[in-house]
């Protein structure tokens, strides 16, 4: 019987994840709720997304407004600096780096009480390896350096291109990338600056009526192809724990139990998945009791949420 940990969260053969920068429009900001909203009710596909806020832009009118939207569970607060004045470029001291990042993640903690605000989105600009080291002190994921490459702990293996929305792109540009990344088994990060509804061309913006299909397209897609459509935080979070973990099973009288050891077993928050390839009912016991029983999957498989070790038998 084989056992292991899933890369992605449910067996999942691929993710997805929408991010904003800055969130500073409230028109759009509600019509792309409503289009989440629908999408959720029609397809049974929760999206959330990533919104990186620049301090300076908002106002009580927007913050009451996403307040709303992260507790209803559509956004990720992230931070996208004080003042998009690119305080990450080559030539900015290392001081002023941090303490934008510092003062721009505890600002927001402050006005989105329960978000983690785990998520650091750069505001533009030519970026060394020494300007990230401020940003890896408090953030546990980076979106968007000149490559759109983004950085979410030592992942060897992962390597993100984001794909950068564009308002004169056509509607296939952003079909082929969701093709793409389910292809390739890879993880898939749109970039849009905003969502508009303007006939000029807005730079890295999506229009709502490409941005409503590309929706509905990718709830169809992910259906279909298992793909895992999550925050950028939520899949980083992920990625990062499954990379520092190391799986352990070890078993006595017909009891497996399933350990996480390793780096990764520190992180106690966040669930991986474990995959158990068996076409038998798996029953889960806590403390030396059954609490649950799972019947085999699709491709016989039992799918088991775990943070840091379960326990488990197999029907024989």
């Amino acid at each position: 019987m084989k056992i292991e940990l899933c890369k992605y969260w449910k067996g999942c053969k691929s993710a997805f994840s929408f991010t904003f920068d800055d969130g500073c429009y409230l028109d759009s900001s509600k019509k792309v709720v409503k289009i989440l909203e629908d999408v959720s009710e029609k397809t049974d596909l929760c999206i959330k997304a990533t919104v990186g806020i620049t301090i300076g832009f908002m106002n009580d009118e927007l913050v009451d407004f996403w307040r709303k939207a992260t507790r209803d569970g559509f956004f990720d607060i992230a931070s996208h600096s004080i003042g998009h004045d690119l305080s990450f470029t080559e030539s900015t001291p290392i001081e002023k780096r941090g303490n934008d990042a510092e003062k721009s993640q505890k600002t927001l903690q402050e006005m989105f009480k329960g978000q983690s605000v785990s998520t650091y989105i750069l505001p533009g600009g030519t970026y060394d390896s020494e300007g990230l080291l401020p940003l890896k002190e408090h953030y546990i994921a980076v979106r968007g350096n000149k490559d759109g490459i983004n950085y979410t702990g030592n992942i060897n293996w992962l390597d993100v291109k984001c794909f950068t929305a564009m308002l004169k792109r056509p509607y296939s540009d952003y079909t082929d990338y969701i093709d793409r990344v389910i292809e390739t088994e890879g993880w898939g990060v749109q970039m849009n600056h905003w969502l508009t509804e303007k006939k000029e061309d807005v730079f890295h913006s999506q229009s709502l009526d490409t941005f409503e299909k590309e929706c509905y397209y990718l709830a169809k897609k992910a259906k279909k192809y298992d793909v895992w459509v999550d925050s950028f935080e939520g899949v980083a979070k992920y990625l990062r724990k499954y990379e520092a973990s190391e799986l352990k099973i070890t078993e006595e009288s017909g009891l497996y139990t399933a350990k996480i050891v390793g780096e990764g077993a520190r992180d106690r928050d966040t669930l991986l998945t474990l995959c158990i390839h068996t076409d038998k009912k798996v029953t889960l016991y806590v403390n030396g009791k059954a609490s649950a029983t799972l019947l085999p999957q699709k491709y016989k498989k039992v799918y088991v949420p775990i943070s840091t070790n379960v326990c488990f038998s197999v029907e024989e």
